[in-house]
């Protein structure tokens, strides 16, 4: 007599068949860690417009099927496939709108607040403001610190090009799926914990005194399209990308570089102080991103590719 097939085993296996049968037509190591992260973001941001009854046409899938096709296509040069997902993280904060427009609830801030007065007696960024920003007009100091949070732009493209110039397209490839995790991981927090940053807090009457000081100086001597570049997502406040994207590159300058590499800890720490000097986001913001930037440094360069044993290279990196 025939055994009686099990349908829950027979349904999984059929997803980890199918999984390795979309796997197989990406052949890179890097690439198809990049695909799995995309797939799971884009699958949960899907899923929760329907879950809040509020369905919205899923748009990061699409955005997915295009990032597989391009990975797949071996027609595509290498040189030109290993940078265009970061098109894909362009598309993919822009579709979180679609997803924070299904939002009902309210969304957080007066706690994160309540938590910082209570820990520093008051905002840090209140505090900042009075004694570095007490009257009309912008200080030197402003101007710089605005050419600084809009360098963030950069960080992405900058790291992985400076490693595939020094160190080779596999460590370039390794940066650039840990830029992948950080970014679509703060991606889902704000949808699933949209908090209103320090300045949109004030214009809600939540703060007394806190301006926008660093954007309002880039507005002074910019173009509208750059200092539009400059809005936030949506309640985009937590974690913060703008501390936790430079301090991950910090974290694999010093992995790639070693002590040579010190000096990127100075436009790291200058970072973290203007955003919440800025109004952009709160300290706890900053510490949040911090933990993700260290999180998604270990997961992709502890465990997913870890240097070879006894230093060097990835294993994928050396020649058999």
């Amino acid at each position: 007599m025939a055994e009686p097939t099990d349908s829950s085993a027979g349904a999984s296996g059929w997803v980890f068949d199918l999984k390795g049968k979309l796997l197989e037509a990406v052949t890179d190591r890097y690439y198809r860690a990049i695909l799995v992260v995309c797939g799971v973001y884009s699958i949960a941001v899907a899923l929760i417009p329907f879950l809040r009854l509020v369905p919205r046409w899923p748009a990061q899938l699409a955005i997915l099927a295009l990032l597989y096709a391009g990975l797949a296509t071996r027609a595509i040069p290498d040189w030109i496939r290993r940078w265009f997902y970061y098109a894909m993280l362009t598309l993919s904060y822009q579709a979180l709108r679609l997803v924070v427009s299904t939002r009902s609830d309210g969304f957080h801030g007066s706690g994160i607040i309540a938590l910082e007065e209570w820990i520093f007696g008051t905002l840090p960024t209140v505090w900042l403001q009075e004694a570095l920003h007490p009257t009309p007009g912008f200080a030197w100091y402003d101007y710089v610190f605005a050419v600084l949070h809009a360098s963030l732009f950069a960080f992405p493209f900058l790291l992985p090009g400076i490693l595939l110039w020094r160190r080779g397209s596999d460590s370039m490839k390794r940066a650039s799926t840990a830029v992948v995790l950080i970014s679509l991981a703060g991606y889902l927090t704000y949808v699933l914990f949209p908090l209103t940053p320090p300045w949109m807090a004030r214009l809600e009457g939540d703060i007394h005194h806190a301006e926008r000081v660093v954007y309002m100086a880039l507005c002074s001597f910019t173009s509208d399209w750059l200092s539009g570049a400059f809005q936030p997502s949506p309640r985009g406040a937590m974690p913060s990308l703008h501390a936790g994207l430079p301090f991950m590159t910090l974290l694999i300058s010093l992995h790639e570089f070693g002590r040579r590499a010190w000096w990127v800890a100075l436009p790291v720490a200058a970072l973290c102080f203007e955003i919440v000097y800025g109004a952009e986001h709160y300290v706890v913001d900053v510490a949040a991103g911090l933990v993700y930037g260290l999180v998604s440094y270990l997961i992709v360069y502890r465990k997913l590719f870890p240097d070879a044993p006894g230093g060097g290279a990835p294993a994928a990196e050396r020649v058999e």
